[in-house]
């Protein structure tokens, strides 16, 4: 029998074909025939590889070649296949990045939630059927970028109405006698909380404007709800909460600072409906907390897109569902880009301005949900934390913008 080398470093052999021995350096099976190698510098920071393998693979050692064909394919997306069909492109009001970046980070989200599925963990399998209509109408806008917008409104409404159906929701007014009256009809307040789901779904969207906001704000407010669920013996709403917090974690490390991954609309709508609902299950399920707890926390975004609505509809010039400069993010840009026009003027350094604003702007649902974990069961300090931090967003915009 002829030797064959074991060992990288050394000169060590053994018989060849020996059945009891695992090598290292050779093996009995056929190499790959064809090896086709791909690869790419998408940017200065981002590098594409792709590689094909054909083999014809036979394990006896005999003349005539038994087994199949066996094929490797490390499938990626092409940078093309950004640019033409889910790339977000700078063209826009609203657009403040220099790149076309890709927007299909929902599917990771979603990616999560299947995962949360097949490990069994509470409330995933009627998140994941509730989220779909809104997930699917968004990244096909993510990608084709002509769903109507009210076609995907319409989607967030049918979400929010299959998440109600699914995971049995409804919210309360405890504590509040002439709410607490007309939410005891069941009609209104299914229909309340269908609404709120879509309007959190709409929310998330809107403040999806800097790199990290919306993860960032809500990895905070989802951190803030499983802190409550937890202070509450509710751990099976706390150990979803931590699950979906290190999925919004993870998407984080790629899309903040630098921004190489955006959420597109199918992930805000998908992230929208599950901290819509993880806020309803955390008033609901727990007596002692109040209702104005999840309000607190989830504040900031219901907030933007209410003030965004109130200013639209008033202005006659303005259409609703047209993208506009005049968020609070948006104003927080401007502000730090005229401190530091130095990193503005060079393309290359837009990112880092758009991270510091970005992460300016989570001190507001930071404020808010460290509120909510204080003074979770006291409605009537509750209520005023949601005035003030209404009072701060009104503040910090006119300071922003005059400055």
């Amino acid at each position: 029998k002829g030797q064959q080398y074991w060992y990288m470093y050394g000169a060590r052999t053994t018989d060849r074909h020996n059945p009891n021995f695992l090598n290292e350096r050779e093996n009995f099976f056929h190499k790959p025939l064809v090896n086709l190698n791909h690869f790419m510098n998408i940017n200065e920071k981002t590098k594409l590889s792709n590689d094909i393998e054909e083999a014809l693979v036979g394990g006896t050692g005999e003349d005539t070649l038994v087994g199949g064909v066996g094929d490797f394919i490390d499938l990626k997306f092409e940078k093309e296949f950004f640019d033409l069909y889910s790339s977000d492109t700078d063209i826009g009001p609203q657009k403040i990045h220099s790149n076309q970046i890709p927007r299909i980070g929902g599917i990771a989200l979603l990616a999560g939630l299947l995962t949360a599925y097949i490990l069994k963990l509470p409330f995933a399998a009627g998140l994941l059927i509730g989220v779909l209509p809104v997930f699917l109408a968004g990244i096909s806008e993510d990608i084709s970028k002509k769903i109507p917008p009210f076609f995907r409104l319409g989607a967030s409404i049918v979400s929010a109405v299959a998440l109600v159906w699914v995971l049995s929701l409804q919210i309360s007014a405890k504590g509040i006698p002439l709410l607490d009256t007309l939410f005891s009809i069941e009609i209104i307040a299914l229909s309340i909380t269908a609404l709120a789901i879509a309007l959190m779904a709409q929310s998330i969207n809107i403040i999806d404007g800097l790199n990290g906001l919306s993860i960032g704000t809500s990895l905070i407010m989802t951190c803030a709800i499983a802190i409550i669920a937890a202070m509450n013996g509710d751990f099976a709403l706390a150990e979803f909460s931590l699950f979906f917090g290190a999925c919004l974690a993870g998407i984080l490390v790629i899309n903040f600072p630098r921004g190489l991954l955006f959420l597109g609309d199918g992930g805000a709508y998908l992230l929208g409906c599950v901290i819509a609902v993880l806020a309803i299950l955390l008033a609901e399920r727990n007596s002692s907390v109040s209702s104005f707890a999840s309000l607190l926390i989830v504040s900031y975004p219901i907030y933007e897109t209410l003030r965004s609505f109130i200013r639209r509809t008033i202005d006659k010039n303005t259409d609703f569902f047209i993208a506009d400069d005049q968020h609070l993010h948006s104003i927080m840009y401007r502000f730090i880009s005229n401190l530091n026009s130095t990193s503005t003027a060079k393309p290359n350094k837009l990112w880092a301005t758009n991270a510091f604003a970005g992460m300016s702007c989570w001190l507001l649902p930071l404020l808010s949900s460290v509120l909510a974990v204080l003074f979770q069961s006291s409605m009537p300090i509750l209520l005023i934390c949601v005035v003030l931090i209404i009072l701060v967003y009104e503040t910090a915009i006119r300071i922003l913008a005059k400055s």
